[in-house]
């Protein structure tokens, strides 16, 4: 038993899709200036929907081939994870066009209220992440001590760069959600090492990479939208990289419930 080539095809699709999109911004045939902003909000929104619809459909897979609880709980989480991280992506957007709004420091502060989504929608995926692991039978101590490190070293970064004058909130959680997403990131070698290693299929490889993926995402956000450039944020250009980075996770972790069942049945025919 195996994913639908059908769903994994429609991901890349939406991938190149992310890709052409922020590729025509960078060499500059198109800009989020005049009428192409709306034309740009409204790809980038078919895209996140597309994703949506996939996710639940790869939830109905799962509920169709195994009656296995656990599995069942990992595509419902995985799905809500997904929706609660396009609620930070509309935050990121910043519709309202508003900047500064905590201090005079970090110019995109807006980003930090979209961890309010993500913090929840990522703390789900580790929570997966977790499950899957302990599915496999990875010691606990194992996952504790990978997961301590990406924390550390996360929260770590951010402290790293952080510029003097900003303001306790955006400090707070800028430093918190770069733990989570650390420990998110690390955990995706737990998830490589669950599935069997360097002897796993190509697709457990790439959800693993997924969870990598939204690490050096997240990481690319905080070094170069939010404290980059001395607090003006090297925009839009990082906007743009971000955005290929993020629909490569997404459209990478929301295969890791189909992944899993079919890891069962492989395991289960040996």
């Amino acid at each position: 038993m195996s994913i639908h080539r059908k769903s994994v095809i429609i991901s890349l699709l939406f991938f190149v899709m992310a890709t052409v999109d922020s590729v025509g911004s960078l060499l500059g045939f198109w800009s989020e200036s005049g009428v192409e902003k709306p034309i740009r909000l409204v790809v980038k929104g078919l895209i996140l929907l597309g994703l949506i619809g996939l996710s639940f459909s790869i939830k109905n897979w799962v509920y169709q081939n195994t009656s296995k609880s656990m599995c069942r709980k990992i595509a419902w989480l995985s799905f809500v994870s997904l929706i609660l991280c396009v609620g930070g992506d509309i935050v990121n957007a910043n519709l309202p066009n508003t900047f500064y709004r905590y201090q005079s420091v970090v110019k995109h502060d807006y980003l930090v209220e979209s961890i309010f989504f993500f913090g929840p929608g990522y703390l789900l995926l580790l929570v997966n992440g977790i499950l899957v692991a302990r599915d496999a039978n990875v010691k606990d101590s194992v996952t504790a001590i990978t997961l301590l490190a990406g924390l550390l070293l996360g929260a770590l970064s951010v402290l790293a760069m952080h510029l003097p004058g900003t303001g306790l909130f955006v400090t707070a959680m800028t430093v918190g959600y770069a733990g989570l997403i650390g420990a998110v990131g690390f955990l995706g070698f737990v998830i490589i090492h669950s599935f069997g290693g360097i002897r796993n299929s190509h697709k457990a490889w790439l959800v693993g990479l997924g969870f990598i993926l939204a690490c050096v995402a997240d990481a690319v956000i905080g070094t170069f939208w939010i404290y980059g450039n001395g607090g003006e944020g090297d925009y839009p250009a990082v906007r743009d990289v971000n955005w290929i980075l993020y629909i490569g996770s997404q459209g990478l972790v929301i295969f890791l419930p189909s992944v899993l069942v079919s890891h069962h049945q492989r395991i289960k025919c040996q």
